[in-house]
């Protein structure tokens, strides 16, 4: 308004001022102003006071000379509101006087109009501004909740980590495409994603991402010059997960809308959640499906060999691993041997406790290894040979004991996850009872079918086995083998050395006997031999061998009578009973012919 009042001659060098109804100054436009204020203030105090009470409105314009610069006059015009006429404050105008003429009240009353037409339009200008900024803040809210909702609403349907961190990099392109955007995950998350990158909390401490993930809160930093960089922490109801790390020129990241792109996050971290949660328990549930099939179809057999190859099968099979060992300790040798693997240069190998497994075997606990390349323990016949990166060896625990591990590789670097090396643990247990039970059952079966005391098979199972034998060959030899004058030697020494005596007699007659023989104690201080394919007279042989050596090997030296059975497929009867009559009066015939020798059926040989 100044500019245009200065357009007037009798405003020229004039000094503008706007007072509040209260008497304070709030604007002012000319020079030589500090001349005139402390004047023009209390002339505007005066006038308050003497108007106080008063709500007409009144048009007069006040003149007074000024004492401090008597160059000037000093018009004061109040001010009112359009509609109410309320007092809104003063216009105070310092004229020179030597421009003061005639009729210049009227020029000063339709300076005051002017005025406040200015101050009407400018307000109304500014009133209508702030009315388009609220309502653009109230359209990009709107926009903002539409955006977000439509998010939310297709982050709700996926249930797959992949597909909502797809979504959240989807959604960002879309809105501000100008930026880019990379997330940190802080945990293995498995993901082939350039744009999903690992979280290093051990690296440069200023970082963005760092600081946003520990302090939990929005980092915003220049990157360069002209470049900025903010972290948004990518978290749920249960913690934070990684880092949202946003790029881009100072121009947009400043049009980044920020409340709307962490409530993303925030979304994003919550739907984050609920996925692996469900993806959990899918994986759970596979698990638990894979484990009741593995343990069944282990359980079904209970031959050790069979266990142990299918299990190798299924291992490789769950984990679609290339190569995979199981060996167990043998006592006797202190060293693991190879119970099966699908490597066929392994299975007849040995190996120390010096190597990768001899490791797990003595801590117990498991391990796993993402580069061989970078490891700097003990080398690995296992990985060398299979020309394997990634390895899991767990330890195998028979009847609750650490007696071998479980080796799973593949040729790839990172090809295992820490899921599926939890999972191998939980395996390798049921592996483990499988085995158990199995050399339970074999064990069963051995004290069945074995003498406790002389380590020979009990009668009832050789006589199964004769019998089977019967069936499908065509003769063979049975030799029962009696102690002498035994009471006796349990009457003089004790039945500890009567004990004593019959385990050395079985340890004679067992190492005399082949392979495809059968030994047996057959009650009380007789044993038998069955010689199946045998006849009776290459019987006799093994059966003379076994008396010389029995008074040689014997403390204190005892000596024993043999009878020899023999049955052919030409014999009227073939049967474990008709075979068993033969021998037994052959020994019969031996005793009583002075002990000490041999018969042959019913013909006496003298030794």
């Amino acid at each position: 308004m100044r500019i245009q009042m200065l357009t007037i001659p009798s405003f020229n060098e004039a000094i503008f001022s706007i007072w509040s109804g209260s008497g304070t100054c709030l604007a002012v436009q000319g020079e030589g102003f500090s001349s005139v204020k402390k004047a023009a203030q209390q002339k505007i105090q005066q006038i308050l006071a003497e108007r106080m009470g008063h709500s007409v409105a009144s048009e007069a314009i006040i003149e007074h000379n000024l004492s401090e610069a008597e160059d000037y006059s000093l018009f004061t015009l109040p001010l009112y509101s359009r509609s109410e006429q309320k007092q809104l404050g003063f216009l105070c105008i310092a004229v020179m006087q030597e421009r003061v003429t005639e009729g210049f009240a009227d020029l000063l009353l339709s300076s005051k109009y002017h005025y406040q037409s200015c101050f009407y339009r400018r307000f109304e200008h500014l009133f209508l501004a702030d009315m388009l900024h609220i309502h653009k803040l109230s359209d990009n809210e709107n926009r903002r909740r539409s955006i977000l909702l439509q998010i939310v609403q297709r982050m709700q349907e996926k249930m797959d980590v992949s597909a909502v961190l797809e979504e959240v990099f989807d959604s960002v392109a879309f809105l501000f495409p100008a930026v880019n955007l990379t997330l940190y995950m802080s945990q293995d998350g498995g993901m082939d994603d350039p744009r999903v990158k690992p979280l290093y909390l051990h690296g440069d401490n200023s970082s963005v991402c760092v600081r946003a993930f520990t302090e939990e809160r929005i980092i915003t930093q220049p990157s360069t010059r002209h470049q900025y960089e903010i972290g948004i922490p990518f978290r749920g109801k249960q913690g934070t997960y990684g880092v949202f790390h946003i790029e881009g020129n100072q121009e947009w990241i400043e049009d980044v809308d920020l409340k709307l792109i962490t409530m993303m996050a925030d979304t994003a971290g919550t739907a984050y959640e609920n996925a692996k949660l469900h993806e959990q328990s899918g994986t759970l549930i596979q698990e638990l499906r894979m484990i009741d099939e593995l343990t069944k179809r282990l359980n079904r057999s209970l031959q050790l060999t069979d266990i142990y190859e299918y299990a190798v099968q299924q291992l490789i099979r769950i984990f679609k691993a290339q190569s995979c060992c199981i060996l167990k300790l043998n006592p006797e040798d202190q060293r693991f041997h190879v119970m099966f693997s699908n490597v066929a240069a392994l299975r007849n190998e040995t190996f120390s406790l010096s190597g990768i497994s001899g490791q797990v075997y003595k801590s117990g606990e498991p391990f796993i290894l993402f580069n061989y390349e970078n490891y700097n323990g003990p080398s690995s016949f296992f990985m060398e040979t299979t020309g394997s990166m990634s390895m899991m060896a767990v330890p195998l625990r028979i009847s609750g004991q650490v007696e071998g591990t479980v080796l799973v590789a593949h040729q790839k670097k990172q090809y295992f996850s820490y899921n599926n090396f939890r999972f191998l643990d939980m395996l390798a247990v049921h592996i483990g009872l499988a085995v158990t039970n199995a050399t339970l059952h074999a064990e069963v079966k051995r004290l069945a079918t074995v003498d406790a005391l002389t380590g020979l098979y009990v009668r009832h199972y050789v006589d199964r086995m004769i019998e089977e034998r019967q069936s499908t060959d065509f003769c063979g030899s049975l030799i029962i083998i009696d102690i002498d004058q035994f009471k006796q030697v349990n009457d003089s020494y004790g039945h500890q050395v009567g004990d004593a005596v019959l385990k050395q007699v079985g340890n004679i007659i067992r190492e005399s006997a082949g392979p495809n023989d059968l030994c047996a104690r057959w009650g009380g201080e007789e044993i038998a031999i069955y010689l199946p394919q045998v006849s009776s007279e290459q019987a006799k042989m093994i059966a003379e061998t076994i008396r010389q050596r029995v008074p040689e090997s014997t403390t204190p030296s005892i000596t024993v009578s043999i009878g020899i059975g023999e049955w052919c497929w030409l014999d009227d009867q073939v049967s474990l009973e008709s075979l068993f009559y033969r021998a037994d009066m052959a020994l019969y015939a031996a005793k009583n012919g002075g002990r000490n020798r041999i018969v042959v059926e019913h013909k006496m040989i003298d030794r």
